[in-house]
C-alpha cells in the first residue's frame, strides 16, 4: 500500500502543471522597434516522449504591431515546451527559429533582428601607376566585422565591383544587414601610404551602390 501510494505521488509530481507566463518582443537593432514582425505568428509546442516522440501544438497567436506578445502557458513538468516564430521575409541577421521555455513562473524571450539592404560597391583605380599599386579595404558594421582584421587587398591596376547575386542578393548586389558601413581604405602608391575613412548608411531593403576611386 505504501509504494501505491508513492507511485501515485510520483504520477502526480510528473503531470503536475506549473503556471508561467511568456512574453515575446522583437526588436530591430538599431532602433529597438519590432513593427517588421507585426502580425508574425508564433506557435508553442509540447513534446514528450511516451512510446516514441509526441508533440503537440499548445499554444498559438501573433505578435502585435510592434512585434510583442504576451500569454500564460501551463507546462507539465515532464515535458518540453518550444516557442518558434514565424520570420518575415528580408531579414538577414538575427530572428528566433525555436526556443526553449524554461519550467519558470515567466518567460522572457527577447531577440533582434535587421532587415537586408543590398549593396554594390566599385573599387577603381583612375590614376594607376602600374603593379606596385596596392589598395587594402577594412570594413565592419554595427553587428559584425567584414574584413576588418586583415583588410581585402588589390593589387595593380584595378577596377572592380560587385557582380553575381553575392550572398543571395540579386544579380551585381550582395546581400548584407541594413545600417552602416564602416569603411577604412590604406592607398599605397610611388611609396606613399595615405589612409583614408567613410561611413555609408545602408537602408532597409534598397539598393545602394558606393564607389571609391583611388
Amino acid at each position: 500500500m505504501k509504494y501505491f501510494a508513492l507511485i501515485l505521488l510520483a504520477l502526480a509530481l510528473i503531470s503536475c502543471k506549473k503556471k508561467t507566463t511568456v512574453t515575446i518582443q522583437a526588436q530591430d537593432y538599431i532602433s529597438g522597434s519590432g513593427a517588421t514582425y507585426a502580425g508574425q505568428k508564433y506557435v508553442v509546442n509540447e513534446k514528450w516522449n511516451s512510446f516514441g516522440t509526441k508533440v503537440k501544438t499548445v499554444k498559438e497567436g501573433y505578435l502585435d504591431a510592434n512585434g510583442y506578445a504576451s500569454f500564460d502557458l501551463k507546462m507539465k513538468n515532464s515535458r518540453q515546451y518550444i516557442l518558434a516564430v514565424n520570420q518575415p521575409e528580408n531579414i538577414c541577421y538575427g530572428g528566433i527559429t525555436q526556443h526553449y521555455l524554461e519550467h519558470e513562473k515567466s518567460n522572457v524571450v527577447n531577440f533582434k533582428y535587421a532587415s537586408c539592404a543590398f549593396s554594390k560597391l566599385i573599387l577603381n583605380n583612375v590614376n594607376c601607376n602600374g603593379p606596385s599599386d596596392l589598395l587594402v579595404l577594412y570594413r565592419s558594421n554595427d553587428l559584425e566585422y567584414v574584413n576588418n582584421t586583415t583588410g581585402w587587398q588589390h593589387d595593380g591596376c584595378v577596377y572592380w565591383e560587385t557582380s553575381g547575386g553575392v550572398d543571395g542578393g540579386p544579380i551585381g548586389y550582395s546581400t548584407i544587414n541594413y545600417g552602416n558601413i564602416y569603411y577604412k581604405w590604406i592607398v599605397t602608391k610611388n611609396g606613399v601610404i595615405n589612409t583614408f575613412y567613410d561611413t555609408v548608411f545602408y537602408p532597409p531593403g534598397e539598393y545602394t551602390t558606393y564607389q571609391i576611386d583611388y
